[in-house]
Order: structure tokens, then sequence, then C-alpha cells
């Protein structure tokens, strides 16, 4: 048996300027919008450098475990197609995927929008009673000045409980808190069936027979799954809070 002599790889210099010379002879064009800037780290390219290292398992030098590396052009992870957007309050750099600021001004114009968003949200909701069937029907309610089970409660008691242990009792109160709509645990025969199928002969799906009685069966089981019941905040509707 004859060992194989190991060879290093060779080490060559791609031309990256002269090629980048040439695609890149009339500049990259960028129309900035206001609170934009060209990237100061890849000056506007949107590109930058990385190395993908290796290594040979029979490399007889062992000094280094990734001696090699393959340098290539990618996308600078400091902007956005060499574009960085600015805080329009404050005009500090924003995170690279994000639109959102820390500076008070931010905050603030932040606050005001979710109020009056809330207004508009408050203004179209159908207004009940607490007493009222449709209110009662949904056994649960949610409300932010309620600070316990991510603001879902069942008890009107446990909520007015709440808000006089977390307020100071000259607050002012809220009126109403939001209805709900609860989601249950559901199964579809079909997607069953296919799944299924998919390592079976390409006809077995259309060969299945009494598939109703599966999606029948389907549908007992789950209404005995009590335990899965979610519930959501449903805007649409405003329950008036029975402070008295």
């Amino acid at each position: 048996m004859v060992e194989s002599t190991f060879k290093k790889p060779e080490r060559v210099v791609v031309d990256a300027l002269g090629y980048l010379s040439e695609v890149l002879k009339d500049g990259i064009k960028k129309d900035l919008q206001d609170h934009q800037k060209l990237c100061p780290t890849c000056k506007g390219t949107g590109l930058m450098i990385t190395n993908q290292v290796y290594g040979l398992s029979n490399d007889p030098d062992k000094s280094k475990h990734f001696p090699y590396s393959n340098q290539y052009i990618v996308s600078c992870n400091h902007c956005y197609s060499g574009v960085i957007n600015l805080c329009e309050y404050c005009d500090n750099e924003l995170p690279r995927f994000s639109a959102n600021c820390n500076c008070d001004k931010y905050k603030s114009a932040q606050y005001t929008l979710q109020l009056k968003k809330e207004k508009e949200r408050w203004e179209k909701a159908i207004k009940l009673e607490h007493d009222d069937e449709i209110a009662k029907g949904m056994m649960m309610y949610y409300s932010e000045d309620y600070s316990s089970n991510e603001g879902y409660f069942s008890e009107w008691e446990d909520f007015i409980d709440s808000w006089f242990d977390d307020n100071d009792p000259d607050a002012e109160k809220p009126i109403y808190v939001w209805g709900t709509y609860c989601v249950k645990l559901s199964l579809d025969a079909d997607s069953i069936i296919e799944n299924a199928c998919d390592d079976l002969h390409e006809d077995a799906g259309s060969n299945i027979v009494a598939q109703e009685e599966l999606q029948e069966f389907l549908n007992k089981w789950c209404e005995k799954q009590s335990g899965t019941e979610t519930y959501y905040a449903d805007y649409k509707y405003a329950i008036k809070i029975p402070w008295e």
C-alpha cells in the first residue's frame, strides 16, 4: 500500500478589486430618504468579506485546526443594502432590522400612538353590560389592568380585588374590559389521512373509505378535551365593569 503524499491547497488571490472596479465603475446609486444615511461600516456598498475556514484530516501539520480559508463577499451585517436608518426624533442609528429607538421622544410618540389606537378601538367596540347574555357567554374577559394570568379572568370579583391591590384608592378606575373568544382543539380527518398516506403508493389517499366516520370520531374526542380551551382578547366587545 502506497502512502499518499500530502499536498497543501494552493493559495490564490482573487483580483476582487479589478472585478469590482469594472462592474462598479459607475458607482452604486442610493436614493436616500429622510432619516437615512450610508452605512459607515461598508461605505454604502452593502458588502463585507467573510472567511470560511477549514482544515484537512491528512495534513501532517497539526499546529492549527483550521489553517486554510476561502474568503468571499457577503451582505454587510451592520446595515440593509448599504443604508442605515435613523431615528426621526434623535437621529441615532437604528438596529439593522428594527424601527425602534430608546430615546424618550420616540417612546413618547409611540405611547401617544398607542393611546390613539386604543381610543379608536374602544369607539368601534360594541359596549355591553356585565350581565348581558353575550358578555356572560364569553366565560373569560381581558384587561391590561389585570395583573394576573396574562390579563385574563373569569370572575369580576377577582378583577376588582386585583385592581384595588395594585392601585391607590383614589386612582381613576377603568370603565370597561375587553371581551374574549374561545379556541378549542380540533383535528381534521383530511390532514391526518394525507399525512398518513405520504409514504404509501400515490393512489392510497383516494382509496380511503369512511372518512366521515373518522371525522365524527375526532369531533367527539375533541369535545372531551376541555382542558385545551384557549381564550383570546376580542376587541369587538367592551364589557362594562360592575364596580358596585
